[in-house]
């Protein structure tokens, strides 16, 4: 590695992989890199850069990278055929925080619009509308700033199905974008679900900070398991497999009607994600793509669809 002139430098170990493998990439990554990462589209590959702040005593970069290394190994040949490696680079600490703020941009998804803290709004870049639903983000070091495919897929969906009073459960909240919107559209509450300590301490701070924090109960956790019957939507944007193992468990909680959003699936994956559900019990499927990414929207039918 070749320092750069300033004296406060990150490490930024940049992890390339199939999408497929970008949730357990990611996840690990987060894990291991305590200033946060970037996560980029790049010619059919997900590209992870996460950073190591220089002032973090639990993150010695040889420490740091020999857990990277030793979690890609372990991550499944379905996932990832090849090995993936790790490109390292120091970074000076300015050029780190414009890197990060440059990738948090403001972003439109119909009427909802996702603002970083430290932009101003309205931004020159993208006009306000008419009924704009303006979310404010910190992402911090938790996995959501609402530019992936898979975030604004959900977005379109829950402000499509959101019903004013709707009960709602986000697993997988990340930095608690989806949460904070289902209530912005209008649910009357929301129970957010990570297993990730940073992301539950993320979603508290956002769901805060945009005034919803009353109407967001957040939960540490990694499944449906040990919820009760009788929500009105699940939302689910986490690994294929995740989504397809909880299908039965989303099938068991949902009033009659309900809806079990997914996404987190690769385009290729889409298919057996679908029989999994239906395999489950769910009915008028429906996928929509964006940029190599799928979403499924399943519905609970009634109990005379069901005898059907």
């Amino acid at each position: 590695m070749t320092a750069p002139d300033q004296e406060t430098t990150w490490t930024r170990l940049t992890v390339a992989c199939p999408p497929e493998a970008a949730e357990a990439v990611g996840a690990l990554m987060l894990d291991i890199c305590s200033g946060g990462l970037v996560i980029e589209e790049d010619e059919g590959l997900t590209r992870i850069s996460g950073y190591l702040s220089p002032t973090d005593s639990q993150t010695d970069p040889e420490t740091s990278l020999a857990r990277l290394q030793e979690g890609l190994a372990n991550i499944p040949a379905e996932l990832a055929p090849a090995p993936l490696r790790i490109a390292t680079e120091l970074v000076a600490e300015r050029d780190w925080v414009e890197a990060f703020r440059r990738d948090c941009q403001p972003i439109r998804v119909g009427h909802i619009v996702i603002k970083p803290t430290w932009h101003p709004w309205p931004d020159p870049k993208l006009p306000c509308e008419p009924g704009d639903i303006v979310l404010d983000l910190d992402p911090g070091m938790a996995f959501g700033t609402g530019t992936h495919a898979t975030t604004r897929l959900c977005l379109a969906r829950l402000a499509e199905l959101i019903k004013p009073g709707d009960h709602v459960i986000d697993l997988g909240c990340g930095s608690g974008i989806l949460s904070i919107a289902a209530v912005r559209l209008g649910a009357a509450a929301v129970t957010a679900v990570d297993f990730d300590p940073v992301a539950v301490q993320a979603t508290r701070a956002n769901a805060s900070l945009n005034q919803v924090g009353d109407n967001i109960e957040v939960i540490w956790g990694d499944n449906l398991a040990a919820f009760v019957p009788g929500w009105d939507l699940i939302v689910a944007n986490i690994a294929p497999i995740t989504v397809a193992n909880q299908g039965p468990h989303a099938f068991r909680l949902l009033r009659a009607g309900g809806w079990y959003v997914c996404s987190g699936i690769p385009v290729a994956r889409l298919g057996e994600v679908e029989a999994a559900l239906a395999g489950a019990g769910f009915a008028e499927l429906e996928s929509a793509t964006l940029e190599g990414w799928g979403s499924i929207v399943a519905r609970h039918p009634g109990p005379q669809e069901a005898v059907k």
